[in-house]
């Protein structure tokens, strides 16, 4: 943080033209000129050792002296001492001898400088002095004000002083609402920043990360179709390109029982090969194709993904869809499939599935040994005995 080298020039400027009311002795007019000179060239060292000889010189006489030490500040917030450069500033102030337009960019200095330890509460208070005294304050004031006690965690003053710099800027900085939407996040004001997160987007379309932020904060204020909606704008602007904003966007679809567009996503995207074609993938792109009733679709991915996942619950959705065409040898070859995988939560409904088969390719015997198996599991014995009961009373 370096606040001095406007100040230094300001400074040097007023004292060379000679506009303060009190005046100094030439003597000290020209070491204090030399003081100035070395600072210009950062030598800030040199310029310290002189003040140290100059400083007693000057102890009687106000105005000088304040003058010496205001010196001192700025030399010490050269070099980064900014608790030294704090004590001489005070130690000017103090004295009330410099002229109202030279004290009160000293107070302001004061504050940034306590800012910078960082001692935030010192420097709330020190930023409070200055502004009771100032005529009239820039923006970028009320966004210094912002930041101190955005750090005190007093979000509400944090709030309406970056506030107040957005209303009275024509053109506010991309910065001050990053500001005002990380306290409003804070305090976990969601409709707050969603506001101000659609202002930023209308503000910096380009920047893909408030989009993203938009539709977060729109899903968590439950918000589903407005986030989806916002990733679906995204997504056309050619701003989601990575795996996982895409799957994100996928999900979102499938999550809002849009299968049909989720589908096309997910298998353009696998296609293109900005999504890989991993089983898992395969897997979610055989479901969603399955939600959307596309079933000679479904069975395509599925079968493609259960050929790289060897996962016993593919194979039997397999079956079902199988089931659901009425292709009962294909019923058959997936039940087989699923139970060889040996990974089957369920197994009782794979055998009810592969009874079914049977007794509707007409071999009763083989549906028999089937629903028998169905019966020695829970969940599915009460519709093995049905079936059994059936078949035996069609004898």
């Amino acid at each position: 943080m370096r606040l001095n080298h406007f100040a230094v020039l300001m400074f040097c400027m007023l004292f060379v033209n000679n506009i303060f009311a009190a005046t100094l002795s030439e003597r000290t007019f020209k070491r204090l000129t030399k003081i100035h000179e070395l600072m210009a060239e950062s030598q800030y060292d040199e310029a310290l050792v002189l003040l140290d000889k100059l400083k007693p010189k000057t102890k009687r006489k106000k105005y000088e002296y304040a003058t010496v030490m205001q010196t001192y500040g700025f030399a010490y917030a050269s070099k980064d001492q900014y608790r030294k450069a704090v004590a001489a500033f005070q130690e000017s102030l103090k004295s009330n001898a410099l002229p109202e337009e030279v004290q009160q960019p000293m107070r302001y200095n004061v504050s940034q400088l306590l800012a910078a330890i960082p001692d935030y509460k010192q420097s709330a208070e020190a930023y409070e002095v200055w502004f009771l005294k100032a005529k009239k304050p820039k923006a970028e004031s009320f966004v210094f004000a912002a930041t101190i006690y955005a750090q005190l965690k007093d979000y509400d003053l944090a709030v309406k002083n970056i506030k107040t710099a957005i209303d009275m800027t024509a053109e506010p900085k991309e910065v001050w609402y990053q500001l005002l939407l990380a306290m409003y996040y804070s305090e976990k004001k969601y409709q707050k920043s969603a506001e101000v997160l659609e202002t930023m987007v209308s503000r910096w379309p380009d920047n893909t990360k408030y989009w993203g932020q938009l539709s977060g904060i729109y899903f968590a204020l439950n918000k589903n179709m407005e986030a989806l909606a916002v990733q679906e704008l995204s997504h056309k602007q050619g701003f989601l390109n990575d795996e996982r904003e895409l799957m994100n966007l996928v999900n979102m679809y499938l999550f809002e029982n849009i299968p049909y567009k989720g589908a096309i996503l997910l298998e353009r995207e696998i296609n293109a090969g900005r999504i890989p074609e991993s089983g898992e993938n395969l897997q979610k792109l055989g479901e969603a194709w399955m939600f959307a009733k596309e079933l000679d679709k479904a069975l395509f991915y599925l079968d493609k993904a259960a050929a790289i996942q060897k996962q016993g619950k593919l194979f039997l959705q397999m079956a079902q869809l199988y089931t659901d065409k009425e292709e009962w040898e294909k019923v058959v070859d997936s039940v087989d499939l699923a139970l060889n995988a040996g990974d089957l939560s369920n197994p009782g409904k794979a055998y009810l599935l592969l009874g079914m088969a049977h007794y509707e390719d007409g071999d009763k015997d083989k549906a028999l040994t089937a629903f028998r198996q169905g019966n020695k599991f829970p969940k599915s014995a009460n519709q093995a005995k049905q079936w059994i009961k059936h078949i035996n009373s069609d004898r």
